[in-house]
């Protein structure tokens, strides 16, 4: 009998060439905002989330193990890697980071003072239940989709300005 890590993790499998990151939350009405209008997060996508590779099962149970107290909802981001590799590309090529690329919305500044951004509905693949151990694929999600087709991202200005 598989485990819920394994569990999802072959199920991770069947979206081939596809990079995962795994977010958990607590209130179902959380992960149907998240599915219907993209997920928000401060700074890096990498502070909100855990990216896994599902081929290395004991990854993904390491992290719903690691995360559990933030609830047994995990949201699944899921961007495939072709598309990945042009945001990575445009964020290289205007000297910015990914995440100003691939946001859906202008990013605004937080009460923290950090940059607030937006992964699109179309890359959010699911949500699984890890008490029942059931996958639910987001209607939205769109592996195709691409936020460059949609919103153009501006190199940031350097202020050059000595005192």
């Amino acid at each position: 009998m598989k485990n819920k890590g394994e569990h999802l993790a072959s199920i991770l499998q069947d979206f081939k060439d596809c990079y995962f990151f795994l977010h958990n939350t607590k209130e179902f009405h959380i992960v149907e905002n998240i599915m219907n209008e993209g997920f928000v997060f401060e700074s890096q996508l990498s502070h909100s989330t855990d990216r896994v590779n599902p081929y290395e099962p004991i990854e993904v149970t390491y992290f719903l193990f690691q995360r559990k107290d933030y609830g047994t909802y995990t949201i699944i981001i899921a961007i495939p890697k072709i598309i990945y590799d042009i945001y990575t590309a445009v964020s290289n090529e205007l000297d910015i980071c990914v995440e100003d690329v691939f946001t859906i919305n202008d990013p605004i500044i937080s009460d923290n003072d950090e940059l607030v951004y937006t992964v699109s509905p179309k890359h959010i693949l699911g949500y699984f239940n890890q008490k029942t151990q059931e996958f639910y694929l987001n209607r939205n999600w769109d592996p195709y989709f691409n936020n460059c087709m949609y919103r153009t991202p501006e190199k940031k200005t350097r202020n050059t300005d000595q005192k």
